[in-house]
């Protein structure tokens, strides 16, 4: 999960009439308890191909963005995106707040890359982290390929607090926190 202090609580109940109504929240894992830190820290498995048409796997992903949608009934800060193994799941799935459309997007197997070289340093959080911030160096630019929902192969670009977002998330699924790159 990544979010700023300036627009933390932007949009954040935008893409409720989307969800089913039987959507349930998932409990969000912390590094306060070691045995959930092991599978925060666990590197996640890709998405395969038939996963896409499971029905499970589709409620799941409904579970995962109402739990962002609702973080804060778990004692915790508004979202601005949310990885599985925040859940539990460790395989290669996040939601991230498009704080330029209020909107929340789905990636499953995601690919970042980044465009240039320019490195901007912010003030990151983490559901998963609680009561803790810290200054993180990401790139300003990046370039995401990713599946959708339905399992198509996608690409986006993004910049400023957009690619910031999806890079924090990202590094959920590789096993790494935020306050693993905080700067000294």
């Amino acid at each position: 999960m990544m979010r700023t202090k300036l627009i933390a609580s932007r949009g954040q109940k935008s893409n409720c009439d989307i969800l089913p109504t039987m959507s349930k929240q998932l409990k969000i894992y912390t590094i306060e308890d070691k045995e959930e830190e092991k599978v925060l820290r666990k590197k996640s498995l890709p998405v395969k191909e038939e996963l896409f048409k499971d029905p499970k796997f589709q409620e799941f992903l409904d579970d995962l963005l109402y739990t962002a949608l609702h973080s804060e009934e778990q004692d915790n800060v508004p979202a601005g995106g949310i990885a599985a193994p925040q859940v539990g799941r460790n395989i290669r799935v996040f939601y991230a707040l498009n704080y330029d459309t209020d909107k929340w997007q789905l990636f499953i197997n995601p690919e970042i890359t980044p465009i240039g070289f320019s490195k901007t340093s912010t003030v990151e959080g983490c559901l998963s982290v609680p009561n803790i911030e810290g200054e993180v160096l990401r790139y300003r630019k990046v370039k995401i390929k990713y599946q959708d929902k339905d399992g198509k192969w996608k690409t986006k670009k993004f910049k400023d607090i957009n690619a910031i977002a999806v890079q924090h998330e990202l590094d959920h699924l590789e096993g790494v926190l935020f306050i693993d790159k905080m700067e000294k």
